[in-house]
């Protein structure tokens, strides 16, 4: 791979320089009279890309929404869903980065929670936390756009998804509710029930049933139940965000999304790896998911400045009709299949709408001063075949660049032999020159640089190097 690596980069290097030769080169009156016209610029469409720019929204998004929190930790709920969560709220203010990109300053301020009864283990806790965050997401322009309308995105599509990554950080400080407000513990007994004091410790009779009030009131890492102390009530987390947003207005949109927050710690519930017997947990992170909508309101972008009538304007079926059937130059072949607009009155064309070219040497019969040159003739602006000397001293030079045929040899225009002159080749490439015709052409480069690569070659880098400049000189 890296033999060709060398070889494609040189290439590029001398395409990019031979494109700006050929802008610059003048157009010679042969392809003048005949060549299809390269001004577009009458043929523009509504607006150039700049103005699309224009079209587009860079300004700051502000998003206001509501949520559930569904807690994936230790001690969880045993029936989860979207709708059985904790409410969250959360606000946003967004920026587009380009037409497919934006970054997401997200934060939120919900509630965390779980209440487990099993029957080894009876915990709960609940949490109020405070999140902020920042993101980048990503809204599949690159496969959904559609292609040849210049209206922006999400003009075009009333629904448009969204893929975000991020990262987050939240505050939480966990309670649990252990007793009731008479200050009685909550015992949980096998049959279902909770009372004031252990199972078996007293005969059922004697023991008081109790309900729960619901009221978190103890800090549970104040318990310090498995020994790690005050540890941090601050965590991070990586936010995976899947989302769809709804036009609604040119002003307001609603998302509808999913954000599964991947947390980068298991304290939230206070059970964690580090804990024992019935406490010991499960290993795993205390992520959660964020379902959620959220309004978007644009209100600092200016108006557009270009008006979408100009764009949905009607079909005027008669006005591509005179399209369909227009011919400029009046050769009889429509302008959709006229390969050469611009023919001269009176000249007699082709079924592709260019002037007949008898002997095929590029000139065309109406200005062709020698006709039926034999095939595969170099001839000049006028039709006549020319010799090595004339080639010489009409263009006062040993080569002729290819990016130049066209206009001084119409004939050799398109064909791959370039070399027009009796230089002969330098001495150190006559071995490359595999076929012996005189010229290095693109298959004997190849080989040389294999060699070169394959330690099969007396050549150094620079004659590599010496030996692509020579062959795009010839």
């Amino acid at each position: 791979m890296h033999k060709y690596l060398l070889f494609i980069v040189i290439l590029i290097s001398y395409s990019s320089l031979f494109s700006q030769n050929n802008d610059t080169n003048a157009v010679s009156p042969i392809q003048e009279s005949f060549a299809t016209p390269t001004d577009t610029s009458e043929f523009d469409y509504f607006y150039s890309e700049e103005e699309e720019i224009k079209y587009l929204n860079f300004k700051p998004v502000f998003g206001l929404g509501v949520g559930t929190i569904s807690y994936f930790g230790d001690v969880r709920d045993q029936y989860q869903s979207i709708t059985t969560g904790q409410f969250a709220y959360n606000f946003s203010v967004s920026k587009g980065l380009s037409s497919f990109l934006n970054i997401d300053f997200k934060f939120i301020k919900g509630t965390f929670s779980g209440n487990e009864w099993l029957d080894d283990r009876n915990l709960n806790f609940k949490s109020d936390f405070l999140s902020g965050g920042v993101s980048v997401s990503y809204n599949f322009e690159h496969l959904l756009r559609k292609k040849g309308q210049l209206l922006e995105y999400r003009k075009q599509r009333k629904v448009i998804p969204y893929l975000s990554l991020g990262f987050q950080t939240y505050a939480f400080n966990s309670k649990a509710d252990l007793k009731d407000a008479n200050g009685n513990y909550y015992n949980y007994w096998s049959d279902g029930t909770i009372r004031n004091v252990a199972e078996g410790s007293v005969p059922e009779e004697e023991s008081i049933m109790l309900i729960r009030d619901y009221e978190y009131e103890t800090d549970i890492r104040e318990l310090d139940n498995d020994g790690l102390g005050k540890y941090s009530l601050q965590a991070f987390a990586i936010p995976i965000d899947l989302a769809l947003e709804l036009q609604l207005h040119e002003r307001v949109q609603l998302r509808l999304g999913a954000t599964y927050n991947y947390a980068l710690n298991d304290l939230v519930d206070d059970v964690s790896s580090a804990g024992e017997g019935v406490r010991k947990g499960n290993g795993r992170t205390d992520s959660y998911l964020y379902t959620y909508f959220t309004f978007n309101f644009d209100i600092f972008s200016s108006e557009k400045e270009i008006e979408e009538n100009i764009i949905e304007e009607p079909y005027d079926e008669s006005l591509f009709n005179a399209i369909d059937f227009e011919d400029e130059d009046n050769d009889g072949v429509l302008d959709f299949d006229d390969d050469c607009i611009g023919t001269p009155q009176g000249i007699a064309v082709d079924t592709s709408g260019c002037p007949l070219d008898g002997d095929k040497d590029g000139i065309p019969d109406y200005l062709d001063q020698e006709a039926n040159t034999p095939l595969d003739s170099i001839v000049g602006l006028n039709g006549v075949m020319l010799t090595e000397a004339d080639k010489t001293e009409d263009t006062n030079r040993t080569r002729i660049y290819y990016w130049e045929i066209c206009t001084y040899y119409p004939s050799m225009c398109g064909k791959e032999i370039y070399r027009l002159s009796n230089e002969e080749l330098p001495v150190k490439y006559l071995s490359l020159d595999k076929n012996e015709d005189g010229y290095i052409s693109v298959d004997e480069v190849s080989i040389a640089i294999d060699e070169f690569f394959d330690m099969k070659s007396d050549f150094n880098i620079d004659d590599i190097y010496e030996l692509i400049e020579f062959f795009f000189g010839q």
